[in-house]
């Protein structure tokens, strides 16, 4: 058959980076990403033109699959972002930002693919040197004697998503029992084989936030009239049975297989029969709790409440794992056969809880509580997709401590206080740097001032007020003030982290503007604590794909699309 439209060739485009539309799409990617960058970043709202969901976020990881692109380059770069998201949990917006910085400043500077890409990766090497060494002024130590550290890393990630909608009152709340979560997933016993516990997040909407908490074990949602019949169990621990097949007794649950059926057999009828048979099988064994991950057919969960069992189903599959690792059950996959006396579960305990109409059911560990449940409330289905998405990334960058001890000074200190060691460092080691890179010294230096301004950059956007953005001459800190100069003194209280006290004869410049250049000073003795820290390997790792992926787009010379 002859094809309805004729295929049509594919669009080859030359010098990307040269086409205007190109760089319109780059520039508007730029302001997306960073119009939601920071503390006070900018909500976006994505629907489609037929109706439908509305998606309310700030979130780069939601807002990046959410959106489609055209552009091969940005779908590229949309790409290398999610990726390091999925790895590491968070600075997705700082990737975008400072690989679209600088792409950009090697075009603003006219400065070659070839030329930009070989310096900037010196300066990443020069950058993993500084911030993984004793002397980085930006780089502290997780003390985890006291939770002071552990709680600024939470804040700087949920108090950054707006999309949360929480009061100061409410995400002090949140940040709190993210890092109790966290805590009771670490095992106190370190001799022999260390196992991490799990966190399972359960949304509950309509709630207050207030309503949020921890809990020990595993919460399941069970109906009003079951909770009732709890009362009358005798004391834990509880013997445990987890089906993960379908006890429904359809047939079209058997899947895809010849059934040969007798002269006057009812098929549905021997299948009842042989669910019975594992119920009787449950009774005789003494099991106490009948759990399975789909639907239980109403005779058998009638048969099994009036021995006194307690019957959960619809678990779903996110509950499975975390179920056998906190019971120790084996998941029995067929009813064809007997329940073994090793895939046998235990429990520790049964509690119910009331949220509003919910009643909730709180499976207790008989041990160590390797699973625990973080019961997240809000007020509606948005604002309470983008809470659980934002304490899962918080608990993941939680768990990176465990591996690297480390954090980063937050609030655009550290952007700062790297661009002024790179600036110094690559005026002072120039002609050496030039030579070793094959490059001229001029082309180095243009390398150079378009990594700094793209770190520098980062600073800037976090300030979506009007704010004057500083830096000090010493330590290279970030400091906001009121535009009104005269102010300064009442307004300049700390650096943007927290770390620093503002102090007469600390001065200070415009950030991105013409300074002479100075090695950060470290400070000894501070009187005060930092109250933003930022992941030290999600924001090293983020600096590598940045650079990785500016060099990519830097390098690509066509783009082939098929448009067929």
């Amino acid at each position: 058959m002859s094809r309805v439209c004729k295929k049509r060739p594919s669009l080859c485009t030359a010098e990307p980076l040269a086409q205007t539309e190109v760089l319109q799409k780059l520039t508007l990617l730029r302001h997306m990403l960073s119009s939601c960058y920071g503390p006070f970043g900018r909500l976006k709202q994505i629907h489609n033109n037929v109706g439908g969901h509305v998606l309310t976020t700030s979130t780069s990881t939601v807002l990046l699959k959410a959106l489609t692109f055209s552009e091969p380059l940005l779908k590229l770069m949309a790409t290398f972002i999610t990726n390091h998201i999925s790895r590491f949990g968070d600075c997705g917006l700082f990737t975008g930002l400072f690989c679209i910085g600088l792409v950009e400043n090697a075009q603003r500077l006219n400065l070659g693919a070839a030329a930009a890409t070989r310096v900037y990766k010196q300066l990443l090497k020069e950058s993993v040197r500084y911030l993984t060494s004793d002397c980085c002024g930006c780089k502290v130590q997780v003390d985890f004697s006291s939770i002071h550290s552990l709680m600024a890393l939470a804040h700087s990630v949920i108090a950054s998503k707006r999309a949360c909608m929480l009061t100061p009152d409410e995400a002090q709340h949140i940040i709190s029992i993210t890092v109790q979560a966290f805590l009771q997933s670490v095992p106190c016993d370190s001799s022999g084989r260390t196992c991490f516990g799990r966190t399972v997040t359960m949304p509950l909407e309509g709630q207050p936030v207030r309503d949020s908490a921890v809990f020990s074990g595993l919460l399941v949602e069970v109906p009003i009239q079951q909770s009732e019949e709890l009362q009358r169990l005798r004391p834990g621990p509880y013997k445990i049975v987890l089906f993960s097949t379908s006890l429904s007794g359809d047939l079209s649950e058997i899947g895809e297989a010849k059934l040969e059926i007798h002269t006057g057999m009812n098929p549905e009828g021997a299948l009842l029969d042989q669910l019975l048979q594992l119920g009787e099988q449950a009774v005789r064994d003494g099991v106490d709790l009948f759990a399975c991950q789909k639907v239980i057919h109403p005779v058998l969960q009638y048969y099994l409440r009036e021995h006194g069992l307690v019957v959960i189903e619809r678990l779903g599959a996110a509950l499975m794992e975390p179920f056998v690792q906190m019971t120790g059950a084996i998941m029995v996959e067929s009813l064809y056969s007997p329940v073994l006396d090793k895939a046998y579960g235990q429990v520790g305990g049964l509690l119910v809880h009331r949220r509003g109409s919910k009643e909730l059911l709180q499976l207790l560990p008989s041990g160590d509580p390797a699973v625990s449940t973080l019961l997240l409330c809000h007020r509606n289905e948005t604002m309470l997709d983008e809470l659980k998405v934002t304490c899962q990334r918080a608990e993941h960058i939680l768990r990176l401590t465990l591996k690297e001890p480390y954090a980063l000074l937050g609030g655009g200190c550290t952007e700062t206080m790297l661009s002024a060691y790179i600036r110094y460092m690559s005026q002072s080691k120039a002609v050496k740097a030039a030579t070793a890179l094959n490059c001229s010294n001029s082309q180095f230096l243009l390398g150079a001032e378009a990594f700094c301004c793209s770190l520098q950059s980062m600073a800037l956007t976090l300030n979506h007020g009007g704010q004057q953005c500083l830096m000090d001459l010493t330590y290279a800190h970030h400091w906001v003030t009121a535009v009104d100069m005269d102010s300064q003194t009442s307004a300049l209280l700390s650096c943007s982290c927290g770390l620093m006290k503002d102090r007469p004869g600390l001065g200070k410049t415009s950030v991105n503007t013409e300074h002479r250049s100075f090695f950060p000073a470290h400070i000894e003795k501070s009187d005060c604590q930092p109250r933003l820290l930022d992941s030290f390997t999600a924001k090293l790792s983020a600096l590598n794909v940045a650079v990785e992926m500016a060099s990519l787009v830097l390098d690509v010379k066509y783009t082939i699309k098929d448009v067929n």
